[in-house]
């Protein structure tokens, strides 16, 4: 009786633990705490992370009014003047863009360049295979 048993154990062992260390695992990986003492190389925090607060922040009720701003809405002379500046900066990009723009000089392509471009099969220019007459 004893032998039919003992494998039956070592079978359902194995899952139990590996179960036991994926819970221990996920129960690891949520506390902030073990988290930020791993090292950045190991996938932590960088090193230029700002630190966490001690507390956690208040949030505002939620039928709470907001408090009143110091600036006061524009007046209509500040919305009349605004808008005309505005048209004006408009204007003024419209007529740079439509201004023709000054054409560039072409670049030139220097013998490097094409001599990389020409197939395998081509010959070297006949200045480059001309013997030295001074020898």
């Amino acid at each position: 009786m004893m032998s039919r048993l003992l494998p039956w154990r070592k079978n359902n062992l194995a899952p139990l633990l590996t179960l036991g260390f994926a819970a221990a695992l996920l129960a690891a990986c949520s506390s902030t705490a073990v988290t930020d003492m791993i090292p950045s190389a190991a996938g932590g925090l960088p090193e230029n992370a700002p630190a966490r607060p001690a507390t956690a922040p208040e949030y505002p009720a939620v039928n709470a009014m907001p408090q009143r701003r110091d600036a006061l809405p524009l007046t209509e002379d500040e919305v009349k003047r605004t808008q005309s500046e505005l048209s004006t900066l408009r204007q003024q990009q419209e007529q740079q863009a439509a201004a023709p723009k000054p054409a560039a000089a072409p670049a030139k392509k220097n013998v490097a360049s094409k001599m990389a471009k020409k197939p395998k099969g081509a010959k070297p220019p006949a200045e480059l295979t001309a013997k030295d007459p001074a020898k």
